[in-house]
């Protein structure tokens, strides 16, 4: 069983989701594929132990880390049963709320510890002390609220971000440009300091997100097509080159009655317009 819960009105500019992944058994890495999402996660592990496969081979996961974007994608595996809570934070977050870039994180991870110090320790401890989803969610959502900054600020990469979700990828970088009156050069030096993509890489990559959302959701084959029409795919052949890419699996994945993670947790990432509005 898997939940999820929304962050608070505080919270919603630097985070889209608290989610609980429960798995009950064992489970291989062709399970557990994830695509790229364009954002950083905290994870905490409370039950078993995760091997993550990645670009830079498998390596063991540790009880709390915060990591980058994985790309072209990332998978993990465990020999028992596991249970462990993640926060899916928006693109600047990771910098707004512990001044690391996410460029800086990508496929790669840092132990939370090295990030918040003994809190880490903590916060772990306390999730561990409740069985209660709802108290957890709390009780992670009490700890990023520390971490907001007392004077939040809001400039054009943060504005150019949210149009980009706004229109669910489905623009040009001269768009972006008009938009928020800046020049491509100065969109690509912001956009590879701080998310570690040009602006084009990031559009593509939501729009692609969008189109796996809107495809899990979707009722029949026909509302497929449709949906990979409106998001500017000319046809399956054209999408499954980016879906092998980045799954590497089938899109009975998303279209299937077989519960899997990715289409009951993942892809509903991008589902919620509360979670792409950052700010008010």
């Amino acid at each position: 069983m898997h939940d999820f819960t929304l962050p608070s009105e505080r919270l919603a500019p630097y985070v889209k989701r608290i989610y609980e992944v429960d798995i009950p058994r064992p489970s291989t890495f062709a399970e557990n594929q994830i695509i790229p999402l364009g954002t950083g996660t905290i994870t905490i592990l409370l039950k078993g132990e995760s091997r993550i496969k990645s670009i830079n081979g498998i390596q063991h996961g540790p009880n709390f880390t915060l990591s980058g974007q994985y790309f072209p994608t990332f998978s993990f595996a465990s020999n028992r049963p596991l249970l462990f809570y993640g926060i899916a934070l928006k693109p600047m977050a990771t910098y707004k709320l512990f001044d690391i870039y996410l460029a800086d994180i990508q496929n790669d991870f840092i132990p939370l510890d090295e990030v918040v110090g003994e809190e880490a320790k903590q916060l772990r401890q306390n999730l561990l002390q409740t069985d209660s989803t709802e108290d957890r969610f709390s009780l992670l959502k009490n700890f990023l609220q520390a971490y907001i900054p007392a004077s939040p600020t809001y400039n054009h990469l943060d504005v150019v971000i949210d149009y980009i979700y706004a229109q669910k990828g489905i623009l040009k970088v001269k768009d972006l440009c008009d938009y928020e009156d800046v020049s491509r050069r100065y969109l690509e030096k912001r956009f590879k300091k701080h998310i570690g993509f040009s602006p084009g890489q990031f559009i593509r990559q939501v729009r692609f997100n969008f189109t796996c959302s809107e495809i899990a959701a979707a009722n029949t084959d026909d509302d497929v097509d449709e949906i990979l029409m409106t998001f500017g795919y000319y046809d399956r052949s054209h999408f499954m080159k980016k879906f092998r890419k980045y799954h590497g699996g089938d899109l009975r994945v998303l279209t299937g009655d077989q519960p899997n993670l990715f289409k009951a947790v993942f892809s509903k990432i991008m589902r919620s317009d509360f979670e792409n509005s950052y700010h008010p």
